[in-house]
C-alpha cells in the first residue's frame, strides 16, 4: 500500500523560503509576522495543499475545535420540536455554516432536564438560541469556565455576549403599523415570560399600552396549555384562542401572534368565521417566516435576518475563546416586511 505524500510545515518552509517557525505562526496567526510573508506561506501551504493536524493542535491548546448549539429546552417542547420552526432551523443551519468556515464543528445539543448533563460534553463555548430568562444551562456552562453567547436578548450577568435586535423598537413599531392602519383593540397571542425574547416582547407591548393608553389584551402563556406539547397542538392551540376571541362579545380588531408559526393559524381561524383580511381584521406576527408569505392572505411580519444573527454570534464567540473582545455590533437588523394581511394596497 503507497503512502501519500502529505505535505508538512517543513515543505511548506522550503517552498516559501522562510524557516519553519515562520510557517507556523504564519498560519496560526500568533507571533509577530508582517502581512507579506504571511500572504506569501498561506499561498504555498494552499498550494501544496499542506493541512494543519487538527488533533495534534487541540492537543497543544487543550481546546476540542467544537461549539456547541443550544435550543429552548422548555418542558413543552423538545428540540427536536423546535427545529419544526423556520427560524430556528436557519439559525442552526448558518451557525453550523459559520464555525465550519471558521476550521470548527457544531453540536447540536439534545434537550436535557437536567442541565449537570452538559458536564459530559467536550467543547469551547456555547450559543445559546432564545435563552431563558434564566437559564440553568448557561449556570453550567460558567461553572465549567466555557464562554457561552445568547442568541436573543440575555442578560449580561449570565453570557459572554448578546446578539439580538432591538426588541422593543421593533415592537413599537409593529404595534404602531397596526394602529396606523385602523386597530383598536389589539389581541396578542403570547407563549409566557419564560424566555428572554419573549419578556422584552411582551415588557414593549405592555410599555406602548401604557404611553398610548390602551388596556393590554393578551393570551398569555399559550404555549403552556396543557397538552400542548408539539408544534401541531400549539398552531391548533393558537386556532382554538383566536375563533373563541372572534367570536366573544367584545372580539378584536387586529391579532397580533408573539409566537412563531402561529399568525396563519389565527387567519384561518377568523376567514372560517367568514372575516375578511384586512377588511374585518388584521393580522400580523412580530417573527417574519417562510410560512407567512404563502398563507392565505400573506402576512405581516418583523423580518429579524436569523442568518446575520447567528453569523455574528459565531464570530463573537470565537473571539471569546481566544481571549479577545468581540466586535461592537451594537443591535441586529429588524425590518417590518408589511404584507396584505394588514394592508390591503400592498402589491397592487
Amino acid at each position: 500500500m503507497i503512502t501519500p505524500n502529505v505535505p508538512t510545515l517543513r515543505d511548506v518552509a522550503a517552498a516559501a523560503g522562510v524557516a519553519v517557525s515562520t510557517v507556523s505562526y504564519a498560519l496560526n496567526g500568533k507571533g509577530r509576522v508582517d502581512g507579506t510573508t504571511r500572504a506569501r506561506v498561506q499561498e504555498v501551504a494552499d498550494r501544496l495543499g499542506y493541512r494543519a493536524n487538527r488533533s495534534a493542535q487541540n492537543l497543544r491548546t487543550g481546546r476540542t475545535a467544537t461549539l456547541g448549539l443550544m435550543l429552548p429546552t422548555r418542558d413543552e417542547l423538545s428540540s427536536s420540536e423546535y427545529l419544526n420552526f423556520d427560524w430556528y432551523g436557519r439559525v442552526a443551519t448558518a451557525a453550523t455554516q459559520a464555525a465550519f468556515h471558521a476550521d470548527h464543528s457544531l453540536l447540536l445539543l439534545p434537550s436535557m432536564k437536567d442541565p449537570n448533563g452538559l458536564r459530559r460534553i467536550e467543547m469551547d463555548g456555547a450559543l445559546v438560541v432564545d435563552p431563558m430568562t434564566h437559564d440553568p444551562r448557561v449556570d453550567v456552562l460558567n461553572k465549567l469556565g466555557i464562554p457561552t453567547v445568547a442568541v436573543g436578548p440575555g442578560s449580561r450577568e449570565q453570557f459572554g455576549w448578546t446578539i439580538s435586535p432591538n426588541l422593543f423598537a421593533t415592537t413599537e413599531t409593529l404595534l404602531d403599523h397596526l394602529t396606523e392602519k385602523g386597530a383598536t383593540d389589539i389581541l396578542v397571542l403570547n407563549p409566557g415570560m419564560d424566555s428572554a425574547w419573549n419578556r422584552a416582547t411582551t415588557i414593549a407591548y405592555r410599555e406602548w399600552c401604557r404611553t398610548h393608553s390602551v388596556t393590554p389584551r393578551a393570551m398569555d402563556e399559550l404555549a403552556t396549555f396543557e397538552g400542548v406539547d408539539t408544534v401541531e397542538k400549539l398552531v391548533a392551540a393558537a386556532y382554538s384562542t383566536t375563533h373563541e376571541a372572534l367570536t366573544s362579545e367584545n372580539p378584536p380588531d387586529a391579532i397580533l401572534s408573539f409566537i412563531l408559526g402561529c399568525a396563519p393559524a389565527a387567519a384561518r381561524a377568523a376567514l372560517d368565521l367568514g372575516l375578511s383580511i384586512p377588511g374585518s381584521i388584521l393580522i400580523a406576527q412580530n417573527s417574519d417566516e417562510p410560512a407567512l408569505l404563502i398563507s392565505d392572505p400573506p402576512i405581516t411580519a418583523v423580518d429579524f435576518f436569523p442568518e446575520e444573527q447567528a453569523a455574528l454570534a459565531v464570530d463573537a464567540l470565537l473571539a471569546l475563546i481566544n481571549g479577545d473582545e468581540p466586535r461592537n455590533q451594537g443591535h441586529t437588523r429588524g425590518e417590518l416586511r408589511v404584507r396584505v394581511s394588514t394592508d390591503r394596497t400592498v402589491g397592487t
